[in-house]
């Protein structure tokens, strides 16, 4: 199985706070994905972009449940519910059979970490249908509600046959100090994750503390960009963005 993850950034104007979303890149990522799924099994997400992160800073969710913050939860909710249908609407146009579902339906977070049931998952891809996934507020014990990045939900995957996982981004991958795509990346090359040697503070640093994760799973993954159609097949066959290795 193969999880693609599209970013915020990519899908959406996440950096000018804009609530849209760019329907060429989805369509031309979509193609692509119609083209790889004729030969393997996909599990799809995105990022939350503006629908997300601007709520949830708006009511400081990122730091969990606060008196007065219910509505919140629920605004939060309803926008990433409003950009799942959209990409989600896209996707079908351009004959991807997508079924989609939210995280916070099938995950919680309890003091030993992350833990979910995908037993409906696994019998909607037994239909040969495609999970469509974002980032989403979970439940949480401790502190009532906290984010669940898309990048974070492939290591809970790997029980389905996660075998692969790609990172789509707007940036080619991950760039040393000169702005130049790092080839291939490991925990030790970078054991601060906030050094200035490398990008990789806000949205790349989550990315990478998943994927080093992940990787050493045994789960294949990539970080790369997508600009045109085509760049997906042509990360999947090494040829650009940045591999993690454990």
């Amino acid at each position: 199985m193969l999880y693609v993850k599209l970013g915020g950034s990519l899908i959406t104007p996440k950096r000018e706070g804009i609530f849209e979303v760019r329907e060429k890149v989805v369509r031309e990522v979509s193609r692509d994905l119609a083209e790889v799924s004729r030969e393997r099994s996909l599990f799809l997400a995105h990022g939350a972009g503006p629908f997300g992160h601007i709520p949830v800073k708006r009511y400081g969710l990122h730091e969990g449940l606060s008196p007065g913050s219910e509505l919140g939860v629920s605004e939060t909710s309803l926008s990433v519910m409003e950009l799942n249908l959209r990409i989600g609407s896209l996707m079908l146009e351009e004959g991807l059979p997508v079924i989609p579902f939210h995280p916070r339906s099938v995950f919680r977070r309890v003091r030993g970490g992350v833990v979910c049931d995908l037993s409906a998952v696994r019998a909607w891809m037994d239909l040969n249908m495609i999970p469509l996934t974002h980032g989403d507020l979970i439940y949480d014990e401790e502190k009532g509600v906290s984010v669940l990045s898309a990048d974070e939900i492939p290591i809970y995957l790997v029980p389905l046959g996660l075998e692969e996982a790609v990172y789509l981004s707007d940036v080619p991958g991950v760039l040393d100090e000169r702005g130049e795509v790092i080839s291939e990346i490991t925990e030790a090359d970078i054991p601060d994750l906030g050094t200035s040697a490398y990008d990789v503070t806000g949205a790349m640093r989550g990315k990478l503390e998943a994927a080093f994760r992940l990787a050493k799973s045994g789960v294949r993954v990539r970080i790369a960009g997508f600009f045109q159609r085509g760049d997906l097949i042509r990360a999947l066959r090494g040829e650009s963005g940045t591999l993690v290795r454990a």
